[in-house]
């Protein structure tokens, strides 16, 4: 783990990769349009979840391969193994978290050892996303090798990983870094584009925050950044909206509302006069807080205001301040257990945004967050509700969102 995260967790590392990233994102926000009409005539069910896929696949590929992979905008050529990549890795992760929370995955596939039509689904997607991702890691490392890097190549995670394996007193070796490299690239799809879809669909159902953002970033650019995205446009102190838009988006539609599950492993453990035996499984959750009348004026309204300075600080000294602890403020953890790659997807979810926003104006048929619905209910597909479903996280199915360009 700290081969893994050393050149992506530091607040540094993680903003050295924010100029491909930026570059990536700029090309990806063109295809929108296009994956947006897609969805909405029909022609490919859930065409704009499978582009934040692809969106996310190509910010991380700028950062771990220094290459603009360009898969997002459908109207541009690229390698289809690189589709093939995001399909794979969506389908083994995303289908091994459901297979957690079935009762029959759990009896027949664990239990009784059997392969289920499930548990194959996801085996053919992990292997399917190996083989490419083996073939382009050896071959970076053989173009390495041969010094035929490009200057992005050359800094670009991976070509510092390979870098620091050499090192004298490294116990990791090349198959380590490629598999470390794999499970990145893996793991970096549809977390990241999960957390985008709620921040999306908020802006779209929500002309006037939408508007807020809009004007926001586009002094940030013409002010700080002289017309372009730059890591100092989108820094708090000159962003503070979008930064408190992505929070509010935690708040209120959290990727993962249970952080941790434990089993108690000690009798008789009294913690704020809960009595907990052995064994019992405790469930540690971020969302009741948030969501606590007492604490959060209005907690059903989405209110990005509520994190701006002036607002934290009226909250010092009351019983409300709890929502302001650090282990509440994103989906990643906190400590050494936190994601590697916590920074780099932060970045890119404020990057992204930042650019659609810019780029289009975007509305949605849904205005009220009590049409959403789980995607298991069956009152909620009667009522025509928009769906959200339990992939690798918590991921809604965007609706027929429009994109008009500014």
């Amino acid at each position: 783990r700290t081969f893994l995260q050393t050149d992506m967790l530091h607040p540094d590392s993680a903003r050295g990769y924010l100029p491909g990233i930026i570059h990536s994102a700029g090309l990806a926000s063109k295809g929108a349009q296009a994956a947006a009409m897609l969805q909405s005539s029909g022609e490919e069910n859930g065409a704009l979840n499978s582009y934040l896929n692809r969106c996310a696949f190509d910010m991380f590929s700028s950062m771990m391969l220094g290459i603009y992979t360009e898969t997002a905008d459908e109207t541009t050529r690229t390698d289809p193994e690189n589709e093939r990549f995001v399909k794979g890795a969506v389908q083994g992760l995303g289908t091994a978290i459901e297979m957690i929370f079935s009762r029959y995955e759990l009896i027949i596939g664990k239990l009784l050892k059997f392969e289920t039509p499930m548990m194959k689904h996801c085996f053919e997607g992990f292997d399917a996303a190996w083989a490419i991702a083996r073939d382009k890691i050896e071959s970076f490392i053989e173009r390495k090798e041969r010094g035929e890097l490009s200057e992005n190549e050359q800094v670009s995670y991976l070509s510092r990983a390979l870098d620091r394996q050499k090192e004298e007193g490294s116990n990791v070796t090349v198959r380590e870094v490629m598999e470390l490299a794999f499970l990145s690239m893996f793991a970096a799809v549809d977390t990241t584009s999960s957390v985008l879809s709620w921040n999306l669909l908020h802006i779209a159902r929500l002309p006037d925050i939408q508007e807020k953002l809009f004007q926001e970033i586009s002094a940030s650019v013409e002010t700080v950044g002289h017309g372009k995205i730059t890591a100092d446009v989108l820094s708090k102190s000159n962003a503070p909206y979008l930064h408190a838009l992505i929070r509010e988006t935690h708040r209120l539609t959290p990727v993962g509302a249970i952080g941790l599950t434990k089993t108690v492993d000690v009798d008789n453990l009294e913690v704020h006069g809960r009595k907990m035996e052995k064994g019992d499984v405790v469930l540690l959750e971020s969302y009741s807080q948030g969501m606590n009348s007492d604490i959060v004026e209005n907690p059903e309204e989405f209110r990005p205001e509520r994190w701006l300075r002036d607002a934290v600080e009226a909250r010092k000294g009351s019983p409300s301040e709890i929502i302001d602890h650090p282990f509440l403020a994103s989906p990643f953890s906190q400590g050494a257990r936190k994601c590697p790659g916590s920074r780099v997807a932060t970045n890119e979810i404020k990057v992204l945004l930042s650019q659609l926003v810019l780029d289009w104006k975007i509305s949605s048929p849904i205005t009220e967050l009590r049409d959403v619905g789980y995607d298991q209910n069956y009152l909620s597909s009667l009522l025509g509700q928009v769906q959200y479903h339990q992939r690798t996280l918590i991921e809604v199915k965007l609706p027929d969102l429009q994109f008009e360009a500014r």
